[in-house]
C-alpha cells in the first residue's frame, strides 16, 4: 500500500489510552505513527473526517463497518467513503456482518458505495462473519489486492475474494 495509515474509528477513541493505541498497532503490525489522531469525536461527523489529512491509503476500522440506511456512529455512510475517495487512494474497511450472508451484506455495503462514487472498483475478501472491502477509484489498484488474496489463498480464494470493477 502507498503511504498506509489506519483510522481506528472507534466511538470510545476519547477514552484510548497510549496502550491502547500500542496494542492496536501492534495487533496491525503497523508503526504507532501510521494511527489517525483525531480531537474530534464520531458524534460530530463532519469535524472527524475534515481531520484527515492523510493523502495515502487508508484503512477504517469503524465499528460495525458501512452503513447502508441511516447511519449510526458506530458506522461509516458510503457519502463519507466518497469523500475520502476524492483523494486517489485505496480505502480498506472492515465491515462486520450480522443476520444475513457475508456477500449479501458485501454487495449491498458496495452498492451504496458505488451510488455516491459511481466509478469505483471494489474487491473483498469475506469470511464466515466478517469481511474487509477493498475499494478505489483505479480499478488496477483493486485489480491488485484481487490478485495478492488469489495468489495467497490459491484455491481457497473461490467464494472468499469477489471484486467488482467500475
Amino acid at each position: 500500500m502507498h503511504k498506509f495509515a489506519v483510522d481506528p474509528m472507534a466511538t470510545d477513541l476519547a477514552d484510548w489510552t497510549a496502550e491502547d493505541f500500542s496494542l492496536f498497532a501492534r495487533l496491525l503490525r503497523i508503526e504507532r505513527p501510521q494511527i489517525l489522531a483525531h480531537a474530534k469525536s464520531l458524534f460530530d461527523r463532519q469535524a472527524y473526517f475534515r481531520e484527515i489529512q492523510h493523502r495515502g491509503d487508508l484503512f477504517l476500522d469503524p465499528d460495525t463497518g458501512v452503513g447502508t440506511g441511516r447511519c449510526a456512529p458506530t458506522h461509516i455512510a458510503p457519502a463519507e467513503i466518497s469523500e475520502l475517495l476524492k483523494v486517489d487512494r485505496l480505502l480498506a474497511i472492515y465491515q462486520h456482518v450480522r443476520a444475513r450472508r457475508v456477500a449479501d451484506r458485501v454487495d449491498a455495503v458496495c452498492a451504496a458505495i458505488q451510488q455516491w462514487t459511481p466509478n469505483t472498483s471494489w474487491c473483498s475478501y469475506e469470511s464466515g462473519t466478517v469481511a474487509m472491502i477493498f475499494v478505489a477509484p483505479s480499478r488496477a489498484r483493486v485489480e491488485s489486492v484481487q490478485s495478492h488474496f488469489g495468489d495467497w489463498l490459491g484455491r481457497h480464494a473461490t467464494g472468499r475474494v469477489r471484486a467488482s470493477w467500475a
